[in-house]
């Protein structure tokens, strides 16, 4: 059976660790194999088999974690939706039992208390399509005033959209070294809660069906 590993090979200890992990792959379960035993520490491998291959993906223990974490609330996610009926109540419930704590409490918070909310995508929305956010995430968790003339509002988009950086995995834009971020951030009008008479100017993160 052949082994094929895909990633640095660089990160095996030495190359006959390289020999022992392809006899050890072939003769274990790969619920068995200790990285540890053939590879620098901080990674791991991710074993696949097939009825002729082996396939041996080497990744950073973080980046598996992470996306093990991903895959989990994206189940619970999929089964949350599957039961839950079309009732606004009944659907955030769904979500506050399948998303982390901090990340509902600020969505909640904004739909509940600012009519701007609805140009933001849900939790879900972001999940279902992640790629497709992180650069606009990233570009408003960047931002270093105020993305609202009204300064509650503005703390509550701030901590929606850090709660959702933490859930996708991206850090904070550089805007200093940003000089066009047209395709990641767009500008609306959205009328003040607090007030009749101001508009004001919000990011607002494109929703990927209109993309």
């Amino acid at each position: 059976m052949n082994v094929l590993i895909e990633g640095d090979r660089a990160l095996f200890l030495s190359k006959s660790a390289i020999e022992r992990f392809k006899k050890d792959a072939r003769e274990k379960n790969p619920d068995m194999i200790d990285s540890s035993k053939y590879i620098k520490e901080g990674y791991t491998f991710k074993i696949t088999k097939n009825e002729s291959d082996i396939n041996a993906k080497i990744v950073s223990v973080e980046d598996n974690i992470l996306e093990e974490k991903r895959k989990q609330l994206k189940s619970r996610l999929h089964n949350a939706m599957r039961s839950r009926s079309g009732e606004p109540y009944k659907q955030l419930e769904s979500l506050k039992r399948s998303v982390p704590d901090k990340l509902f409490k600020a969505y909640n918070n904004l739909i509940k208390n600012y009519s701007a909310a609805s140009s933001f995508p849900s939790p879900l929305d972001v999940i279902n399509n992640m790629d497709a956010y992180k650069q606009q995430i990233s570009a408003v968790m960047g931002t270093k005033g105020l993305v609202s003339n009204d300064s509650r509002m503005s703390n509550a988009i701030k901590q929606y959209f850090s709660e959702l950086g933490k859930l996708v995995g991206v850090e904070p834009m550089n805007m200093n070294n940003v000089t066009d971020t047209s395709n990641n951030v767009e500008e609306i009008k959205v009328e003040n809660d607090d007030t009749e008479d101001e508009e004001e100017v919000i990011p607002e993160l494109v929703n990927s069906s209109n993309q």
